[in-house]
């Protein structure tokens, strides 16, 4: 693993098990932080939950954007690459599912592959989608946040946020629609894709293209909800998880 100070810069724990199973290691959103996942990392009791905390916002605000999603994986797997005194579990949210096969990726290259990857709310990695939404003006980038949710009414009213918060998710946005991942490029490990049912940015057969980045058992999954499904169901993806979990650990222990 990288230095302390590094680890602590990137990773941040969420939720902590008593007998730990698997660590749970999530990717933020575009425009996201690590404590974006903290209601959803208290349903799992048998799993250490982290969450990555990318740089350029929050407490990270002054460090430079990466340049490529290629770029935050390759530190992210730098970085987790030797921990191992537990099984790994990647999940990763639209932007963070990109970041989080990357990951996956690197890991399985140093030989030390998670479990599985979880990729929620995001077209395969193979479908570049460039709308073109981080050269839009102000007013028109508002409007897609509106669009996704995620984002209170109020919080798209207050300037001294928005000047806060529009840096980080027009540079997130920028490194997920300039990605595209060569068809070459696959992983092998379990890879299981849960989109919402009323989501604006991915549907059925763009999720299910991701069965092609993998050798490995591939499901998919929909939910009710939109692009941010699992924060009124969270319950129905937590379980997902653990069950998928269990039954992957059934037959590695």
């Amino acid at each position: 693993m990288g230095t302390t100070d590094d680890f602590g810069r990137w990773i941040r724990k969420l939720n902590t098990a008593d007998a730990p199973k698997t660590r749970l290691i999530l990717l933020p959103h575009a425009g996201g932080s690590a404590n974006s996942y903290f209601q959803f990392a208290r349903g799992f009791a048998e799993l250490d939950v982290h969450a990555v905390q990318y740089p350029g916002r929050q407490d990270r605000r002054h460090e430079p954007f990466r340049d490529t999603i290629e770029e935050l994986a390759d530190e992210i797997a730098e970085l987790i690459g030797d921990w191992n005194d537990l099984p790994v579990v990647l999940m990763g949210n639209s932007m963070g599912a990109l970041v989080a096969f990357e990951v996956t990726h690197r890991l399985e290259a140093k030989g030390n592959p998670p479990l599985a990857l979880f990729a929620c709310g995001r077209v395969a990695p193979t479908l570049r989608k460039d709308e073109g939404t981080h050269l839009k003006g102000k007013d028109a980038f508002l409007q897609e946040m509106a669009l996704l949710g995620g984002m209170g009414h109020q919080l798209l009213q207050d300037e001294e946020i928005l000047d806060i918060i529009l840096p980080p998710m027009r540079a997130d946005y920028r490194l997920a629609e300039t990605y595209c991942a060569s068809p070459a490029t696959q992983v092998s490990v379990p890879v299981h894709v849960h989109i919402g049912r009323a989501d604006p940015k991915v549907n059925e057969p763009e999720a299910a293209e991701w069965k092609r980045s993998t050798t490995g058992e591939f499901t998919l999954e929909t939910h009710e909800g939109g692009h941010f499904f699992f924060t009124d169901n969270g319950a129905r993806l937590t379980a997902a998880i653990n069950g998928a979990l269990n039954e992957t650990l059934a037959v590695n222990p």
